[in-house]
């Protein structure tokens, strides 16, 4: 089934015109043999989308969006890729595969979201009426007014045990299926069932598509838990949604920001009060899909928790899901017994507003709870906090941002750069490549080097006869940056089209970079491309003796040092002074003067 699913999708690939899909949503002019226009998921004057129609790819140097058809349906319209696929399957005339099983579920799945709907109406129907008079009284308590009321679907679940049961089955909503929708629950030793949500007020939770597809109860008495939400089913996946998306979604565009908060009664208050991109993670605590899900809608997020929650959000694994997904996250730490309902109702928007602007990146709130744990007066504390942040530092993914993590540590707190890199290092363990080889060297990428590499990655990207070449001069080794050498061990490897790399590498950073080279022109004239990749190729040759020529000299410094050989040092460094001078001016292609004489350290990336 999955090798037919993979065909369907080729299938697809193959009749779907990417112009004319792109094209109901971008005005598109050609340019080339590409098409060009303003980007649709960013604002822009100058245009910085493209799209190729020949490998059936579109890419925006503005925002970084790339991808198939499959890639622009999901983002355009905010479906997930079963939901894409569909849809593209239905505007090309390709039939899916379906299982019985599959057709069984799909079947299941709607009568599920028709009893769902259906559920939403009785308990809205139940808030208006005369016994929702308990729930109205809260929320007038509360301060939640009428239009937020309406515009969320807000209702109440009756105390009666059957309510819901009695109401929906006369309508051809059997207990079962209730129970299958996470509505009702059987009695113990089988006889009958009763409604899971009782004297509750009700907040739907609904899909994208503006689905009911669970709910949320908040008891009105001492019944606990106090927030109870729908169980697992076909329908609902907390860990795969977030509460009020589908609401937000047009104001996360506009502000280009979402805030993340915790609880249903958060989210109404903000949007009540003006301030509209805000979600909540349903109680849980955030996944790797909620994050990926927040990385479709916004490129930045704020995450609003109280201070015990917000700390474990902030460790070593959430800053990774963010590392992960390249989404930069800041947090605000309310103090202990405040939550945003609370701080709107008291400060008013634009404290609240106040108060988001100057939420933490993650780093620095690692940074600030650090600072509590530790006296950094004193040597010892100073240490203590450096071993403390060091972890997380090194959970960082992007080599260009765990740089920068470095360098504002040892700025702000008088540590030598060099010492926390070689403590850091001493942490962590030698990374392999896939196939058990050695990864990059620790040898810094300079600027000329890193022009060279990516000049070589791109040629393997757009020119596939340029990797025989590279293949047989260079070895994956050669390639230092961390993103360049990801994507030459792929390169190299592999005589198949680049575009269908994309799903063989793992990384985003490494995806976004292959996207962005299939577009990026090459640079040199098409008569000249053939003599500069050979130049580049020589290039490389000549850095590599010299490269380990500088180890063999740092070894050695570095065992003059341990020895105390003041004079020992003194000459190897200059030995190794006049190894780099001589490297930094010398045989880079095309290039002379003094405009290129000079090498740069490490930490500029891959210029992507």
């Amino acid at each position: 089934m999955r090798n037919a699913f993979g065909s369907a999708k080729e299938e697809i690939r193959q009749r779907i015109n990417l112009v004319d899909l792109v094209s109901a949503h971008v005005t598109l002019r050609k340019a080339g043999r590409q098409y060009k226009g303003l980007c649709p998921f960013h604002q822009e004057k100058t245009p910085s989308f493209h799209v190729d129609p020949d490998r059936g790819l579109f890419y925006c140097f503005g925002c970084h969006a790339g991808g198939d058809a499959f890639d622009f349906v999901m983002r355009i319209a905010n479906q997930s890729f079963s939901e894409a696929l569909a849809a593209l399957a239905e505007r090309t005339g390709v039939v899916l595969p379906h299982t019985p099983e599959e057709t069984r579920d799909r079947s299941e799945r709607e009568q599920m979201l028709r009893a769902l709907d259906a559920a939403a109406t009785f308990y809205r129907e139940q808030l208006a009426g005369e016994g929702g008079e308990v729930a109205r009284a809260y929320l007038k308590r509360r301060g939640v007014d009428a239009e937020t009321t309406e515009r969320f679907g807000l209702g109440y679940a009756p105390e009666q045990w059957e309510a819901l049961l009695r109401a929906l089955r006369p309508k051809g909503y059997p207990a079962a299926l209730l129970e299958h929708a996470g509505l009702a629950q059987a009695r113990s030793g089988g006889d009958g069932h009763f409604d899971l949500f009782r004297h509750r007020l009700i907040f739907p939770i609904q899909d994208l598509q503006d689905r009911t597809v669970g709910f949320g109860g908040r008891a009105l008495d001492e019944s606990t838990p106090k927030y109870l939400n729908s169980r697992e089913s076909l329908t609902f996946n907390k860990g795969r949604l977030l509460y009020a998306l589908n609401r937000a979604r047009d104001a996360i565009r506009e502000v280009g920001e979402v805030i993340v908060v915790e609880g249903y009664m958060d989210v109404l208050t903000c949007h009540q009060f003006g301030i509209r991109n805000v979600v909540a993670s349903l109680g849980t605590a955030l996944t790797g899909d909620q994050v990926l899900l927040l990385r479709r809608f916004a490129p930045r997020v704020v995450v609003v928790y109280d201070s015990d929650a917000a700390g474990m959000l902030a460790s070593e694994r959430g800053l990774h899901l963010f590392e992960e997904a390249e989404l930069p996250v800041r947090v605000a730490a309310l103090s202990p017994g405040r939550d945003p309902d609370s701080f709107l109702r008291r400060e008013g928007t634009e404290e609240f507003r106040t108060f988001i602007e100057k939420s933490l990146s993650m780093f620095d709130f690692h940074v600030a709870q650090a600072l509590g744990r530790h006296d950094t007066r004193t040597l010892e504390g100073r240490v203590a906090l450096a071993d403390e942040l060091l972890p997380v530092i090194g959970s960082v993914a992007n080599p260009v941002r765990q740089s920068e993590y470095l360098r504002a540590l040892a700025e702000r707190f008088g540590f030598s750069e060099d010492a926390l890199r070689r403590r850091l290092a001493a942490r962590s363990r030698p990374t392999r490549g896939a196939a058990g080889e050695p990864g990059p060297s620790p040898v810094p990428a300079t600027k000329k080097r890193r022009e060279a590499e990516r000049f070589l990655v791109r040629m393997m990207v757009q020119v596939p006869e340029a990797r025989k070449v590279i293949r047989r001069d260079l070895s994956v080794q050669d390639f230092l940056d961390p993103l360049h050498h990801t994507l030459a061990q792929v390169l190299m490897g592999e005589d198949v089209p680049a575009e269908t790399l994309r799903e063989r590498l793992a990384g985003t950073e490494s995806v976004e970079l292959l996207m962005q080279l299939l577009f990026e022109p090459i640079g040199a004239e098409e008569k000249d491309k053939e003599k500069v990749l050979a130049e580049y190729v020589r290039f490389l040759q000549r850095l590599v003796p010299a490269e380990e020529e500088r180890r063999r000299l740092s070894r050695a410094i570095e065992e003059a040092q341990a020895a105390g050989d003041e004079a020992g040092v003194r000459r190897l460094q200059m030995v190794y002074q006049r190894l780099v001078s001589a490297g930094a001016t010398g045989g880079f292609p095309g290039k002379g003067g003094e405009e290129h004489g000079q090498e740069e350290g490490a930490g500029a990336g891959s210029g992507n």
